[in-house]
């Protein structure tokens, strides 16, 4: 089996890519997936879906949601959704779970990097990136667990797009990356490394107007939200632009 966590959640029977229909079971579901490879006891399934005011028949609705999420998976007893005493275990390999892949490419392009092969990393970096369809279970109830997932996967993202943005630089292709840079500031105007990324790209391919206004914009951005100047690099960045030092800009 293969599931999809890097948007609306999806399971793949082998055939086609499944979506589970019942929001409650869809919960189920994504809990026991994110804990794959551990068992999960009934209670904290029950906590998850229901909090503190559990219904009196909470334990039979768990056990009857991961009896159909069988049926949906395959196998039966035999199959990868398997009873641990008082709860359920999810065994699958981390390269059937798309949230898996992208973190492991993550964690492997920074090893290149580190080895000098940044060519290596951005092609890691543009696979991973490309497995995101939309947020993380972009489909399943909120609950404690899954909030907290979804806002970790969701920082990763971006730590990713920062790393693919610093690399393409790293590449001297700057200016397939300033629109990317610009669509990513709208969207975090707190992330220092984004600006700096933009205002890079910018320089480079010339828009050294354009690189100093986005410096204005970050500044902006970081007092009237966060009551904090730019910090020593992006500062020194704009110092390099003003004085036309491209030597001294990153990398």
């Amino acid at each position: 089996m293969r599931f999809r966590m890097l948007g609306p959640l999806l399971v793949y029977d082998g055939s086609s890519w499944l979506a589970i229909r019942a929001a409650q079971q869809r919960l189920v579901a994504a809990l026991l997936l994110l804990e794959a490879g551990r068992a999960v006891p009934v209670e904290r399934l029950v906590d998850e879906l229901w909090g503190e005011r559990p219904p009196p028949t909470a334990a039979a609705t768990v056990r009857g949601y991961v009896m159909r999420l069988r049926r949906l998976l395959g196998g039966g007893s035999g199959g990868p959704l398997v009873t641990r005493g008082l709860g359920y275990e999810l065994v699958v390999e981390d390269t059937d779970v798309d949230a898996r892949v992208f973190a492991g490419l993550v964690v492997s392009q920074r090893r290149d990097l580190e080895d000098g092969r940044p060519g290596t990393a951005a092609a890691k970096l543009a696979h991973g990136l490309a497995l995101w369809r939309g947020p993380a279970l972009a489909d399943v109830p909120a609950s404690p667990t899954v909030t907290a997932e979804a806002e970790r996967l969701a920082q990763l993202r971006l730590a990713a797009q920062e790393d693919w943005l610093d690399v393409q630089l790293q590449l001297g292709r700057h200016a397939d990356v300033v629109d990317e840079a610009q669509r990513l500031v709208a969207e975090h105007p707190l992330r220092e490394r984004l600006w700096a990324w933009l205002m890079l790209a910018q320089y480079r391919c010339g828009r050294r107007a354009e690189a100093l206004a986005a410096y204005q914009r970050a500044h902006r951005a970081l007092v009237e939200e966060l009551g904090l100047e730019p910090g020593p690099e992006l500062r020194e960045l704009q110092r390099a632009v003003l004085d036309g030092q491209p030597e001294l800009l990153y990398r």
